[in-house]
């Protein structure tokens, strides 16, 4: 009927992409990210797939995160030209995302060719114009359509609740039906839905990256509220560096059911980010992937998810200006490990400044400023310049996007049957950790994906 052949996120975290064959002839990616992270990582991506892009039907996509998403242009700068099939809040989310990443590309091959000694590469991995042939083959499908685009099987896009217009792949076959989660998100967030349950499937793909972990029980929105109340009382500005997709949405939405509640003072609130200033404009035009009707609750006029008192930060000039600010005021930034982005100048003017906080609102990659900065080092390293750390810096954890081990179980218990599971998306530990605990609850048989592995669905 089928094969299944692991590439990427195979005893990683990132690079998602799965090569499906149907014996019809069809050859179809599942998802088609970049590799993140450590330069070993990274170094992946210039190393092309193990398939001839030219000679791939159609590629299925869960979600616009890079680790998803992220390789699209480069396959489509090898020749690919085939349709992409994805949600259409999906479509616009990764066109955002990608261009910003093309962007970042084009920066730092300038920057690497400037610099030859350091041996980084002094061309991008792909351009903006890249970007624009992926734009082109982007084919929207809604949740619950059944499709029949692709020869030898179908397919059904179910609401991940991961982030906006994220998807769970069901494929079917002729007698056999295969599940791919791309990321599954949370139950009971405030803007998005609980992840679809699927009640049966004789394949699943899944997800691990908290395969071996639980996040707080504690309300995020207490934590804020917390972190604004003193940050206020040390008379400074709070800087929140933020994820510019899904994030920087959900801090605004309870800054402002805080401001509703009279629980912080009235407070200067400036996003300084253009692309989180484009993704909230994408969930408005997209309810469909909400729980609720942006437009209907906060009125037509509302660009900031019900939150008060903010201002969009569009110009460089105008993001220079927030350097200028002294006491109550918030600065939401991208991007979220500070990894790039406006953040970096802000922390910069930021960090030595002993009344001002700096709150990280999800995870922290190894080697990341924000990773050093959580761990206490005094002084981090920026723009090629040591700034002293005097900052107060705090990490609320209740923010993440991901299902924790306990949700990951909870949507296991949603199948009927017993599906032969392959745990992807995840370094070794969470990976065995997840398939052990499926195995032991629910009597599933589940293995961590090897890359290169090929499973044949019959």
């Amino acid at each position: 009927m089928a094969r299944i052949t692991f590439i990427g996120a195979a005893g990683v975290v990132t690079g998602s992409k799965h090569l499906l064959e149907t014996d019809a002839g069809a050859r179809v990616l599942l998802d088609c990210g970049m590799y993140q992270g450590l330069r070993d990582l990274t170094e992946r991506n210039w190393i092309p797939p193990p398939v001839d892009p030219k000679t791939l039907d159609a590629v299925l996509l869960s979600h616009g995160h890079l680790d998803h998403c992220g390789y699209l242009p480069a396959l489509a700068q090898q020749g690919f030209r085939k349709p992409i099939y994805c949600t259409a809040a999906t479509a616009e989310v990764a066109e955002l995302v990608l261009r910003d990443a093309a962007h970042l590309q084009e920066d730092e091959a300038a920057r690497a060719a400037k610099h030859p000694e350091r041996g980084l590469h002094t061309t991008p991995l792909y351009t903006d114009a890249d970007v624009d042939v992926v734009a082109s083959l982007f084919s929207s499908a809604r949740y619950d359509d059944m499709r029949d685009d692709i020869a030898g099987c179908r397919f059904c896009l179910k609401d991940a609740g991961h982030i906006l217009g994220s998807a769970i792949i069901e494929v079917y076959f002729e007698s056999k039906k295969l599940t791919f989660t791309g990321d599954l998100g949370r139950y009971g967030r405030p803007l998005l839905h609980d992840p679809s349950a699927i009640a049966q499937s004789d394949y699943v793909i899944a997800e691990s990256t908290y395969g071996d972990r639980l996040h707080p029980k504690n309300d995020p929105q207490e934590d804020l509220c917390a972190v604004i109340l003193a940050a206020q009382q040390r008379h400074g500005v709070l800087v929140i560096p933020s994820f510019a997709v899904g994030r920087a949405q959900e801090i605004l939405y309870a800054i402002g059911r805080l401001q509703a509640a009279n629980r912080i003072p009235r407070l200067a609130i400036y996003v300084d980010s253009p692309m989180a200033i484009a993704a909230d404009a994408i969930m408005e035009r997209h309810p469909e992937a909400m729980r609720f009707d942006l437009k209907e609750r906060f009125g037509p006029g509302d660009t900031a998810i019900g939150a008060q008192s903010v201002s969009n930060v569009v110009s460089s000039a105008d993001s220079i200006k927030l350097n200028d600010l002294r006491s109550d005021a918030i600065i939401i930034a991208s991007s979220g490990m500070a990894s790039g982005g406006r953040i970096l100048h802000h922390l910069r003017n930021r960090l030595p400044r002993s009344n001002d906080t700096v709150c990280f609102v999800g995870f922290q990659g190894p080697g990341t400023i924000g990773n050093q900065l959580i761990n206490d080092r005094g002084s981090v390293r920026i723009f090629g310049l040591r700034v002293e750390a005097r900052a107060h810096i705090v990490k609320i954890d209740g923010f993440s996007a991901h299902a924790d081990r306990d949700e990951l179980l909870r949507w296991f218990g949603g199948f009927q049957n017993d599906p032969r599971t392959y745990i992807v998306h995840a370094d070794p530990k969470p990976a065995a950790s997840l398939a052990a605990a499926v195995q032991q609850r629910y009597g599933v048989i589940a293995s961590p994906a090897a890359v290169a592995e090929v499973v044949e669905i019959s």
